[in-house]
């Protein structure tokens, strides 16, 4: 039994582990949302910081078209100098930067669950009412059409709300697209 909604918010972060966009529309292809994590801020031997050792990164505002972002770091300092790394530079990502699969997607409810830890950084959040909602594990193995877009739910992530999806038919959506889950089938 299908569930039905809307898409009430997108979020778009060119780069890792810093702060993101909120546009009214975005283009997802095979890799999710076109722009979304093709960029980090590494070291001097190439290697990307996390906001979880480099908690900074967290609070800098992205600047700029996705697909070539700058960042605005605070006090007129340079980033390696804000961060007390030494060559710190914004550089993109080959492949893009995400650990897990393309898009993250969290239902408003699932958002304000207890225990749904930092859902902050989901490429899509939906609101589901036509019907009652599925827990998330449910969605698993089932698809999510937003406007024209179709995405197959993969997985649960560990920390946080939502689920997991890979695309399978990409497109546009934008905030108000209908949204329906299909979900998978349990056993």
């Amino acid at each position: 039994m299908s569930v039905t909604g809307t898409l009430h918010s997108i979020g778009l972060f060119p780069v890792k582990s810093t702060g993101g966009l909120s546009p009214t529309s975005a283009a997802l292809d095979a890799d999710g949302l076109v722009g979304d994590r093709g960029f980090a801020v590494v070291d001097a031997t190439g290697a990307a910081l996390r906001a979880k050792s480099h908690p900074a990164l967290a609070g800098l505002q992205v600047l700029g078209p996705p697909g070539a972002p700058r960042l605005q770091v605070p006090g007129g300092v340079s980033l390696a100098d804000l961060l007390g790394v030494p060559g710190a530079r914004l550089a993109p990502v080959a492949g893009g930067a995400r650990q897990v699969e393309a898009v993250h997607v969290v239902s408003r409810r699932q958002r304000t669950a207890p225990g749904a830890g930092d859902t902050a950084r989901a490429n899509l959040v939906v609101d589901l009412h036509g019907g009652p909602e599925p827990d998330a594990g449910d969605w698993v193995g089932g698809t999510l059409r937003v406007g024209d877009v179709e995405l197959e739910v993969v997985g649960v992530p560990r920390h946080c709300g939502g689920v997991f999806a890979r695309v399978l038919r990409g497109g546009t959506v934008r905030n108000g697209d209908v949204a329906e889950l299909r979900p998978g089938t349990p056993g």
